[in-house]
């Protein structure tokens, strides 16, 4: 089961059904951009097997530039997305969808080298291959579940941190 009401943070178990549902997504977003998709990733917690997540899809989307992306915003709202114009975030569009009652999937969209989308599947893959640390990240987001259930922007804010200091890591064991 998926979708979350907007602006809230509710953690479940795993789903073996996440990785369906980004893959049906995955096929129509890149029907709508086909060769400017660079690469598609399914990214966020919902990736890594084991741990709790929001029962929200991420998806990542590596493009050639934002202008190909403009172009496409109604296609991707025939299919269901919406774009979120106050995003804070410069180095990348974003994209909801499902009512605000019960979103579904959040697709993140970045630009090549700017290295955006390419540090969130770091650093899934990483937690993917470090057991400890994944259940250790999981820990860190039930505790700020319980404290800031109703209060999403701080519960993301406090797991930055925590998220930084592990691209960085894995980036200095990859070079």
């Amino acid at each position: 089961m998926i979708g979350l009401k907007r602006g809230t943070v509710r953690l479940v178990e795993y789903d073996l059904k996440w990785s369906s549902s980004f893959n049906r997504e995955e096929k129509k977003i890149r029907k709508i951009f086909g060769k400017d998709a660079l690469k598609i990733q399914h990214i966020g917690s919902t990736a890594i097997p084991g741990i709790l997540a929001k029962p929200v899809i991420d998806i990542g989307l590596v493009v050639p530039s934002f202008k190909k992306v403009l172009g496409c915003v109604k296609e991707l709202e025939s299919i269901g997305y919406k774009i979120k114009n106050d995003d804070f975030r410069k180095e990348r569009l974003f994209f909801t969808k499902g009512p605000e009652d019960k979103r579904t999937h959040y697709l993140h969209i970045g630009e090549l080298n700017d290295y955006y989308i390419e540090d969130m599947i770091l650093f899934r893959d990483y937690l993917r291959a470090h057991r400890a640390i994944a259940l250790k990240y999981s820990s860190l987001k039930e505790e700020l579940a319980k404290e800031y259930g109703d209060k999403r922007e701080i519960y993301t804010a406090k797991k930055e941190k925590f998220i930084e200091g592990i691209v960085k890591k894995a980036k200095y064991e990859v070079s």
